[in-house]
């Protein structure tokens, strides 16, 4: 290792994209899943890097620079990358964030109180990354060790002094958050997820539980109604708060009164694990979020508000205005009509989605949803299964897209994909419509609806231009038609 961070000395940065390398930066060749860095490599050195670090030197090309070979370069990015920059996240804190659904509006949550509470803070997610002082699209949930690290020096230098970070499943695989120091965790829910990239929900499982191993002795705040993350929470090396709408626990609410548009709730909290100087409390949270997920999201960050002090006067005025992320459960008006738009990607959070819908006062209800494109066969069959349990118990009109005109190659549905979603809705009896496109399905969507109807827009990125398309039509076509005498959640 010693020689490896000598690779530093004099070094003007570090990266494993050949694109971003200057004269005198360090490059890292990652065997990605679909593109080896090691084929980067001669383009790498013919922009000015000093040296390459490989864990394939016979996949290298002949280079005029030094070469360290390690067992791992994933790895040695991560240690290089920390060390280059002096371990900015020591300076830093982290609270990092994982589970399979509510990472982001759990980090938005926290980074709004930690604001509120007087702090600079930081984020670094799905949606946005925020060093401080200025904020900018995310590319990754969890960026590259090397980005990452970047992120967290900006931050530090900026004066940032807490920030919120979403920890996927991936990124621990890919030692893309080693050398992070956090000041503590949260771990919202398991369900089935990315199982093309782990292939099996155990592989899945795995990856999660690698997290708190890199928690340390940092507290762990864990959602126990979820039977997956009560048992990995005893892997957790140090104090565990736990949090729970149903069982006894550290952290509670009673939900004293909900609608669709927000709950107001009673946070309860005892005397917390490892901080013994914070005194148990109560408030009484009105939150303008819908759906009872929404309260469980909010019981995790309050309880890590809690652990780095925030006053209980500051947390209610924090949760009380507190407006919610965009596409998540995101709740607009079209004409004459109720849209919920919102990125579901597995049956947890479409589970979620549904739930709320019940709160909802609708004439008939209308789903376009997208199917999930480059993710895999099996996570398609599985969200069309929970579609058509819903559709049985909740009936709606559900329209199917690949959204084709709408996505990269990265996001593009396979044959097997829309194979798979198509195959599950029939064999459970699912009555769908299916278009390639989303514009063709929005279209479908606005032909159906009536005055007082709910639509409904789901799915990840096919789905991430869905208002846009929606609006657009709406303002070139009729607007919806005078509602009839359907009864409420019930087709015609």
């Amino acid at each position: 290792m010693n020689y490896l961070l000598r690779l530093l000395d004099g070094a003007a940065g570090i990266s494993c994209h050949s694109g971003e390398i200057k004269p005198g930066w360090v490059f890292v060749a990652i065997r990605g899943r679909v593109t080896d860095g090691n084929g980067y490599a001669t383009e790498a050195v013919c922009r000015g890097a000093k040296a390459v670090v490989t864990d394939a030197p016979d996949r290298l090309p002949p280079l005029a620079v030094p070469v360290a070979v390690v067992p791992d370069a994933r790895q040695a990015l991560a240690a290089l990358a920390a060390h280059f920059y002096n371990h900015p996240s020591r300076s830093l804190n982290i609270v990092g964030i994982t589970g399979s659904n509510g990472k982001t509006t759990v980090a938005f949550m926290l980074e709004h109180i930690f604001r509120t509470a007087g702090h600079l803070p930081g984020l670094i997610g799905t949606v946005r990354v925020n060093v401080g002082k200025t904020s900018f699209p995310s590319r990754l949930t969890t960026p590259d060790a090397a980005s990452l690290q970047r992120y967290l020096a900006l931050m530090r230098d900026s004066g940032v002094t807490h920030a919120a970070m979403e920890v996927s499943a991936q990124g621990v695989e890919m030692s893309r958050v080693d050398h992070v120091a956090f000041s503590c965790g949260i771990l919202t829910n398991i369900c089935a997820d990315h199982l093309d990239f782990h292939h099996t929900f155990a592989g899945y499982l795995a990856a999660k539980e690698r997290f708190l191993t890199l928690l340390g002795t940092s507290p762990l705040v864990v959602n126990s109604d979820d039977e997956h993350c009560r048992r990995m929470a005893a892997l957790a090396g140090g104090p565990v708060v736990t949090v729970s709408l149903a069982r006894p626990a550290d952290v509670t609410a009673q939900i004293l009164h909900t609608t669709a548009y927000g709950s107001k709730f009673r946070l309860t909290w005892n005397k917390l694990p490892g901080c013994q100087d914070i005194p148990a409390g109560q408030i009484t949270v009105s939150l303008p979020l819908p759906g009872r997920h929404n309260v469980a999201n909010a019981l995790l960050v309050g309880a890590a508000a809690l652990l780095h002090g925030t006053a209980p006067g500051e947390l209610a005025a924090a949760f009380c205005s507190f407006k919610g992320i965009e596409r998540r459960l995101e709740i607009y008006r079209c004409g004459g009509f109720t849209v919920i738009d919102d990125t579901a990607l597995n049956p947890g959070s479409i589970d979620a989605v549904f739930a709320t819908i019940t709160s909802f006062r609708y004439r008939r209800l209308v789903v376009v949803n997208a199917i999930r494109g480059g993710r895999g066969a099996a996570i398609n069959a599985l969200n069309a299964a929970c579609l058509a349990r819903w559709q049985y118990a909740l009936p709606f009109e559900l329209i199917v897209t690949a959204s084709a005109d709408q996505v990269g190659p990265a996001d593009t549905v396979t044959s097997q994909e829309r194979q798979a979603f198509l195959d599950s809705l029939s064999r459970a009896g699912a009555a769908f419509s299916f278009y390639v496109d989303l514009q063709t399905a929005i279209r479908s969507a606005l032909q159906r609806l009536y005055d007082g109807d709910l639509l409904v827009l789901l799915g990840a990125q096919g789905m991430d231009a869905g208002r846009q398309v929606l609006q657009e039509q709406i303002s070139t076509s009729a607007q919806p038609r005078p509602a009839t005498d359907f009864a409420i959640g019930t087709r015609p």
